[in-house]
C-alpha cells in the first residue's frame, strides 16, 4: 500500500534515455564560430587560410601566414526565440558576452630544404558548439498528459516488478528494479509514476484484487479538464563543446601547401526540465503534478584534420580537407525530483519524492561522422579575394557504442532511419579599400541532415578589418535563424514545441604581429 508523505532517493541504473540520437546533431552539426574575420566571411577560408580560425577549415593555412601572429576573440549573442505548443507561442530572449576564442601561430622561417620551405606551428582555442539557451511555454493539452510517459513504460510488465514489496522501501524497490536484468530504467519510471498516482494497475475480469502481482495492464489515473491538461513547460540548456587544435603545416615547391591538425574537446552539457501539470477533471484522482530532470553530460572527444592548398596561379587556389570522425567519450548524471497532490480515500495528499543524490551513469562513445571538403579561391590582386567552400557530411556514419549495448544499439538503428547526408556551402568574399580598411561578407547554409524534418540552418554575415600596423582590429556581425521541434518527453507525451531561433552574434578580434 501507499504511504502518504514520504522523501525517496532515485537511483537510476542501467539504460538510461539520457542518451538520444538527436545528439548526433548536439555534436556534429556544424556552428560557426571564432574569430571576427573568420566569421565574418561565413567561415569560406578552405583555400585562403591566412587567419587563426582558418584552421577549423584547412590545416594547411597555417603555412599561408607571412608573419607569427598571436589574437584572441570577444562574442556577445543575444538569442530570441518564438516557442509555440499548440495555440500558445511565447517569447524569450537571452543575451550572453564571453570570451570564445585564442590562438597563435609560429612562423619558423623561409629556410628551403630541398623544395620544401616555410615551416608554421600553431595553437588555436575556439568555443566548438554553445548548448546556451532557455525556452519556456504554457498551454494547453486536449490529447495528452504525463500520464501516457508513465503507461508507456508499464504496460506490459509483471506489477511486482514496478512496485514495492511487503517491508521494502521505495528506494530499496527502486534499487533492485534498476540492477534486474530486462527491468532498468524503464521499469522504473513505472514505478515512479506508481507512486506518484499517476498510474493504477487493472485487475483481473475473474477478480476484484488491484494489487495483483501478475497483473500486466494499467490505465490512468488522471482525467483532462474541459480545456485540456494545463503544461507548463521551462528548458534550460547550458554548456559548450571547447576544441583545442594543435597545428603542423608546410609549403612543397611554393605551391602545395600541405597541413595537419590535431583536435581535443571539452564537453560540459546542461539540461533542466521544469514540467508542471494541473487543471484535471472532476473525476481525476489525481489534482496537480510537478515533474523536475536535471541532466548533465560531460566528456572530452578526439579528431584529426588533414588539409591541402594547391596555388594553381598568382590569382587561383584549390583546397581540399578531410575531417576525421570526432570519437567521444561520454557520461550522463541524471538528478529527478517529483511532486504530486492526489485523492485518496477520499482526501487529498501531497507528497513529495525528492531524491538525495544523483547518479552517476557508465561511460558511453559517441563517433561522429567525417566529412570532406572542397574549396576554391580567386585572389584579386593587392585588393582582396572571393572564396567557395562545399562540404558533405554523412550522418549515417554515426555510431554509438559499446555496440553490445541494446539500448545504443537501438539509437544506432535510428540514425539509419532518421538521418542522411547534408550539404554545406560558404561563400566570403574581402575587399581592402585602402592598406588600412578591409570590407567583408559571407554567407553560410547547411541542408537538412534528417529525414522528413527540415533542419537545415542558414546566415548572413559581414565585417570589416582595420589595420593598426603591428596590430589589427576584426568586427564581424552574424544574423542566424533556425526552426526545429522539440518532443516534451522521450516517451508517451512526445508533442512537440517548435522553436523558432533568432541569433544575433557581434564579433571582436584583437590580432598582434610577432
Amino acid at each position: 500500500m501507499k504511504k502518504i508523505l514520504s522523501s525517496l532517493i532515485f537511483l537510476v541504473c542501467f539504460h538510461l534515455t539520457a542518451q538520444n540520437f538527436s545528439d548526433v546533431l548536439k555534436y556534429s552539426q556544424t556552428s560557426l564560430n571564432g574569430s571576427a574575420r573568420y566569421t565574418a566571411l561565413g567561415g569560406a577560408f578552405g583555400a585562403v587560410g591566412g587567419d587563426l580560425s582558418a584552421l577549423e577549415a584547412n590545416p594547411a593555412g597555417s603555412s599561408i601566414f607571412s608573419f607569427s601572429e598571436l589574437g584572441f576573440t570577444l562574442n556577445s549573442s543575444r538569442l530570441s526565440n518564438d516557442v509555440t505548443y499548440f495555440d500558445s507561442t511565447n517569447k524569450n530572449s537571452d543575451h550572453r558576452i564571453n570570451f570564445n576564442h585564442f590562438g597563435i601561430v609560429l612562423v619558423l622561417g623561409e629556410e628551403n630544404y630541398g623544395k620544401w620551405s616555410k615551416l608554421a606551428l600553431a595553437f588555436n582555442y575556439q568555443k566548438h558548439s554553445d548548448f546556451n539557451a532557455n525556452y519556456f511555454i504554457e498551454g494547453y493539452n486536449r490529447n495528452n498528459g504525463i500520464d501516457r510517459y508513465f503507461l508507456d513504460y508499464a504496460q506490459g510488465r509483471f506489477f511486482e516488478n514496478i512496485s514495492q514489496m511487503d517491508n521494502e522501501s521505495f528506494s530499496e524497490a527502486y534499487l533492485a528494479i534498476g540492477e534486474t536484468e530486462d527491468l532498468g530504467f524503464p521499469a522504473q519510471q513505472a514505478l515512479i509514476g506508481y507512486e506518484a498516482y499517476m498510474i493504477n494497475p487493472v485487475p483481473f475480469s475473474e477478480t476484484s484484487n488491484p494489487t495483483d502481482l501478475n497483473i500486466q495492464s494499467y490505465r490512468s489515473n488522471t482525467q483532462a479538464g474541459p480545456n485540456g491538461f494545463y503544461h507548463d513547460y521551462t528548458l534550460l540548456k547550458s554548456g559548450s563543446s571547447r576544441k583545442y587544435t594543435f597545428n603542423i603545416s608546410s609549403v612543397y615547391d611554393n605551391k602545395l601547401y600541405l597541413g595537419l591538425n590535431i583536435n581535443s574537446y571539452n564537453v560540459k552539457y546542461s539540461e533542466y526540465v521544469d514540467f508542471y501539470e494541473s487543471d484535471y477533471g472532476s473525476m481525476s484522482g489525481v489534482q496537480s503534478f510537478l515533474f523536475l530532470n536535471d541532466l548533465k553530460t560531460m566528456g572530452s572527444g578526439k579528431s584529426f584534420q588533414l588539409g591541402a592548398i594547391y596555388k594553381v596561379s598568382n590569382y587561383l587556389r584549390l583546397g581540399l580537407t578531410f575531417v576525421s570522425p570526432t570519437y567521444y567519450r561520454l557520461y550522463d548524471q541524471l538528478y529527478q525530483t517529483a511532486e504530486v497532490e492526489a485523492i485518496e480515500d477520499e482526501r487529498l495528499i501531497s507528497r513529495v519524492l525528492d531524491p538525495e543524490a544523483s547518479i552517476l551513469f557508465p561511460e558511453y562513445r559517441l563517433n561522429t561522422p567525417y566529412s570532406t571538403k572542397g574549396s576554391l579561391a580567386y585572389i584579386i590582386k593587392d585588393r582582396g579575394f572571393i572564396s567557395i567552400d562545399f562540404t558533405q557530411k554523412n550522418y549515417l556514419d554515426s555510431r554509438f557504442s559499446p555496440r553490445e549495448d541494446a539500448f545504443l544499439s537501438y539509437l544506432n538503428e535510428e540514425i539509419n532511419n532518421q538521418f542522411q547526408t547534408s550539404k554545406i556551402i560558404q561563400i566570403g568574399g574581402e575587399y581592402r579599400l585602402n592598406p588600412e580598411l578591409s570590407l567583408r561578407a559571407g554567407y553560410f547554409n547547411e541542408t537538412a541532415s534528417l529525414v522528413g524534418f527540415d533542419n537545415s540552418q542558414s546566415f548572413i554575415s559581414g565585417g570589416f578589418g582595420y589595420n593598426l600596423g603591428p596590430s589589427q582590429i576584426d568586427m564581424s556581425l552574424q544574423a542566424f535563424t533556425s526552426s526545429k521541434e522539440r518532443p516534451l518527453f522521450s516517451n508517451g507525451l512526445t508533442d512537440t514545441i517548435e522553436i523558432n531561433q533568432n541569433r544575433l552574434n557581434l564579433i571582436l578580434t584583437y590580432r598582434l604581429k610577432l
